[in-house]
């Protein structure tokens, strides 16, 4: 490895090992094990450690951190979201301040003010997006400090060294096809264009494909026929939009069309005090940062009634692909990345190795579960939790979507099977839930479980009873995402189980073969046998596994190209964006 600016001489790997062996003892109750030590230097290297759930992913990461930064390294740790960042960064300071190292964590809290110096530290914890939005902060400030000669009080280098991340495949895999962008208001909506987008909503549920529209490209885009742009003309509409050109009515109609199709409340976003905020599809979690752009935002805010926001534009972007690389150092961890290892080696120079878990799994996977239809797995999942319920087993419940997972939340109150439910909904409670779902009887109903942060302990009493099991109600979009839901269970070789619900229902079917396939799939799920259901649905995740890869491929080569052609003119790809991505 090539590291450059050493601050002072680096401790030898069996001191530091000690010194904070020691520390871990005496702040954090138990020691470092051979397992963690061994995980933490091969990070040292450019690579991703695959470690089984609940080995210790948190203890791991500081065990690199404090080498890295011991030998006078900037060291930025990204997690899965704020709430973690701010917890590892408390949780571990004891430890690295045993042997003489600064931590600190950045949110979206965080004043402005007080970032240059958290970065002066030694090893900051913080989402990767936060690090990327104060990348291009500092760049924009430094470019308006050049035009304009003057001081600024924020001024910094930003620390572009070493970059661990914790749940590294969510990172550059599930985000990297979402690039981190910083806007800045541009329009104010005025009665023209607040009555395009709130007629448009209206109208737009009664046009029909294909006769008034279809569907276009890849991406889906909407396209308005010859008979439904004729249609459209013959539309009343408020006096409001006279000032408006055909071209703006007609575009606002294929948009609202669109996102009647393809952004449904409850699955991609939520309604949280009169404001729409996404919904991360691979965490489950609010995304309150992000946007819609291209007036999608606008048009959904019509769609749900509520105030309009200023239409905005692109002032700073990155890409995930374009930022991780600017670091000298990049590693990372995570329970699942072996399936994505030829991407994480082509795209990032990431080779994967995977730690074998101290203790043998005892995990036993039932056989899937093949349903004819959604309403018959619902009813199977509710039986199946009654049961486990009965054995003082504890239940862990994954489900794509919120809505789906309050769907299930219905049936089970209705057939009285006391739960709780982990969505979008209540962030704040999520570490109190995680931490009591090992409880005999206890039946956890919940969003994807990537970067929960908090291990599920078992009592004694489900331990002998079996363990917890876990149940996939719905085929994810890449089966990593299903193994980390059931690397909940058996953690640190406790007992367990899992098993695998499908019905010709699944979203992952539409998404991989169209509406038109994925009807005829209903329609034969109905007559004879369905042995074969649970082949096509695996099938499908792994088209709709490829189709993202592809698309992540296309990002990557597209921002190059720009970037080239954007060099040459002498312009910033990051600071001067041509254009804003949804």
């Amino acid at each position: 490895m090539n590291f450059t600016r050493p601050i002072r001489e680096r401790p030898t790997p069996n001191l530091l090992r000690d010194q904070l062996d020691e520390a871990s003892g005496k702040h954090l109750g138990f020691h470092i094990r051979k397992g963690q030590w061994n995980a933490s230097q091969l990070l040292l290297n450019r690579c991703v450690i695959e470690m089984p759930t609940g080995e210790g992913k948190t203890v791991t990461t500081l065990l690199a951190a404090a080498s890295l930064a011991a030998s006078g390294h900037k060291v930025l740790v990204a997690t899965a979201n704020d709430y973690l960042a701010s917890r590892d960064a408390e949780w571990m300071s004891p430890l690295y301040q045993w042997v003489g190292l600064s931590v600190s964590s950045v949110s979206t809290t965080t004043p402005q003010t007080e970032r240059a110096t958290i970065y002066s530290g030694d090893v900051v914890y913080g989402t990767l997006r936060e690090f990327a939005f104060d990348f291009l902060r500092q760049s924009l400030a430094n470019r308006q400090r050049l035009h304009t000669n003057k001081e600024q009080t924020s001024q910094f280098d930003f620390p572009l060294d070493v970059l661990i991340m914790d749940e590294a495949d969510s990172i550059l895999i599930d985000e990297a096809r979402t690039p981190m962008i910083i806007t800045a208001p541009i329009v104010d909506i005025n009665n023209a264009r607040e009555s395009c987008y709130r007629w448009a909503s209206e109208a737009a549920t009664e046009f029909h494909r294909p006769s008034d529209y279809v569907r276009l490209g890849g991406d889906g885009v909407v396209a308005l026929t010859a008979s439904g742009r004729k249609r459209v003309l013959r539309e009343t509409m408020p006096s409001t939009m006279a000032a408006l050109t055909t071209t703006d009515i007609l575009h606002a109609l294929e948009r609202a069309i669109l996102i009647n199709e393809t952004i449904h409340r409850d699955v991609h976003y939520v309604v949280h005090e009169d404001n729409i905020q996404l919904v991360d599809e691979y965490t489950g979690r609010k995304a309150a940062e992000r946007n819609f752009g291209g007036g999608v935002h606008q048009a959904i805010e019509a769609r749900e009634g509520l105030a309009l926001s200023r239409e905005s534009a692109a002032i700073a972007r990155i890409s995930v692909q374009d930022f991780v690389a600017l670091f000298t150092h990049l590693g990372g961890m995570t329970a699942t990345a072996w399936e994505d290892r030829n991407e994480l080696r082509q795209v990032y120079d990431l080779k994967v190795h995977r730690v074998r878990a101290h203790r043998k799994s005892k995990r036993v996977l039932m056989p899937p579960t093949i349903c004819r239809s959604l309403e018959q797995k619902w009813s199977r999942i509710a039986e199946e939790t009654q049961s486990m319920v009965a054995a003082n087993r504890s239940v862990l419940i994954g489900t794509r979507t919120i809505a789906q997972s309050e769907e299930l939340s219905e049936l089970l109150a209705e057939k009285k099977i006391t739960h709780v439910v982990l969505n979008a909904r209540n962030p704040a409670s999520e570490a109190a839930i995680v931490a009591q779902a090992g409880q005999p009887g206890r039946v956890t109903v919940a969003t994807n479980m990537a970067g929960r942060g908090t291990d599920i302990r078992l009592s004694e009493r489900v331990a002998n009873a079996g363990g917890m099991h876990v149940i996939v109600s719905e085929v994810h979009a890449a089966s990593r995402i299903d193994r980390q839901l059931i690397g909940r269970s058996s953690r640190q070789g406790d007992p367990g189980s899992a098993r695998l619900f499908v019905s010709p229902e699944d979203e992952i079917i539409i998404q991989a073969f169209g509406e038109q396939e994925a009807a005829k799939i209903r329609s034969a799920a109905q007559q004879g046998s369905t042995k074969w259901l649970l082949a096509k649905v695996l099938s499908a995740q792994k088209r709709v596994t490829q189709l993202h890869r592809n698309e992540r491929a296309e990002i990557t080569a597209r921002d190059l190209n720009l970037a080239d052609a954007m060099h040459d003119l002498g312009l910033d790809p990051h600071l001067d964006p041509l254009q804003e991505s949804n």
